[in-house]
């Protein structure tokens, strides 16, 4: 989700995205973070661009779940982002919530210790989306 500061005159957007994590316990959680951006040049000569802080990234893969796919619990494989593209994705974290991320939603995924959580496509289409690992 993206917000747009209400004064025009404020050079500042948020992101926000949801992290999946353990805690202390082991069980695994939700958790709302919000990205401040602001307007920066990112190419020279081009109008400016709201941006974020620059985050470091290992490698980025392009992956499929068909259309009635079920994982079982599981941690993270690695902490990663995971951007939606096409159809919908349920996640379970252990201590029973459950949210459903769609084209554009953004979700970051770094409960790698724990009791980890499940993975559902929603409705009758696949889910395609990319893990950028960091």
């Amino acid at each position: 989700m993206i917000e747009h500061a209400a004064d025009a005159h404020e050079a500042t957007t948020r992101l926000t995205y949801a992290r999946v994590h353990a805690g202390a316990d082991g069980a695994t959680h939700f958790e709302n973070v919000a990205v401040g951006m602001a307007s920066r040049e990112f190419v020279p000569g081009i109008p400016l661009v709201d941006l974020a802080s620059p985050q470091s990234v290992t490698t980025l893969t392009f992956a499929r779940l068909a259309a009635g796919y079920t994982s079982d619990w599981h941690p993270a494989p690695r902490r990663q982002f995971v951007l939606l593209l096409t159809g919908a994705m349920e996640v379970t974290v252990s201590d029973g919530e459950t949210r459903t991320f769609g084209p554009g939603q953004v979700v970051l995924v770094e409960d790698t210790a724990g009791a980890g959580h499940q993975t559902r496509t929603r409705g009758a289409d696949a889910c395609l989306f990319v893990a950028v690992a960091c």
